[in-house]
């Protein structure tokens, strides 16, 4: 059996997929959220996650775990059953990044709390803004980041592997699903992708920013289940067991 295998972002936790993977209703399904706060590099990241699940995996990634997943498949191909990649970017490194994220580093490093509420509201969508309690729930799992692990993750970004050299090894079905409201990973740069990809897919949830899956769970619940029955794969989740998270 196949294990779901959900992969956060920068500064995320197990919290990214929790209500989405709820909404799945996957029953008996086993289980593995991606440890992206111990390593260096996103290839690091992408070994430790084959190396702490078995068999074939069905990746559920968002935005900088996309590209963690991108690099598993370019790692061991024969192990990516399916991947959703939400919210992910596949663009190399800009003429400004370096200075970019080295001012987010010292901001984080200075005060992260603050960093927290500064950052959210620029990557979820106005109508996503206006539910206080959504808010304070994604701040909280920013704060919840040490600002060591936030500069290593954007250190890891500084020197990423080529991501759209490494989707030619995404021989299984993908998923590309980003929010109408997210201006970093959006329906063009998604269609771009889908376009070099044997099998692709690219949904689109409406009000939804950078954050879909804190911002609007069920539906992309929906999106993911639908896609996965169209790939003949959502049964077989049921009728997995869990094993563990």
């Amino acid at each position: 059996m196949s294990t779901l295998l959900t992969i956060p972002g920068i500064m995320s936790d197990v919290r990214t997929w929790s209500a989405v993977v709820k909404n799945l209703n996957l029953g008996g399904v086993t289980l593995h959220n991606a440890d992206l706060q111990r390593d260096a590099t996103i290839e690091e990241m992408a070994a430790r996650a084959l190396s702490d699940t078995q068999g074939d995996l069905i990746v559920l990634a968002h935005s900088m775990g996309g590209r963690v997943g991108i690099e598993m498949a370019r790692q061991a191909p024969e192990r990516i059953r399916a991947i959703v990649l939400a919210n992910t970017n596949t663009d190399g490194l800009g003429p400004d990044e370096a200075a970019h994220r080295g001012a987010r580093i010292a901001q984080a490093n200075e005060d992260m709390a603050a960093y927290a509420r500064n950052w959210v509201p620029k990557v979820i969508s106005s109508r996503s803004l206006e539910e206080a309690d959504l808010v304070a729930q994604i701040v909280a799992m920013v704060e919840d980041c040490p600002p060591k692990v936030h500069e290593q993750q954007n250190r890891a970004l500084l020197v990423r592997p080529d991501a759209l050299d490494g989707l030619q090894y995404l021989a299984s079905p993908v998923l590309l699903v980003t929010g109408s409201d997210d201006h970093m990973s959006t329906e063009a740069s998604n269609n771009d992708v889908a376009r070099r990809v044997q099998d692709a897919e690219v949904r689109i949830v409406e009000g939804a920013g950078h954050l879909l899956p804190f911002e609007e769970p069920q539906q992309l619940a929906s999106v993911i289940l639908d896609w996965l029955s169209d790939k003949g794969m959502g049964r077989d989740l049921r009728h997995s067991r869990v094993r563990g998270m």
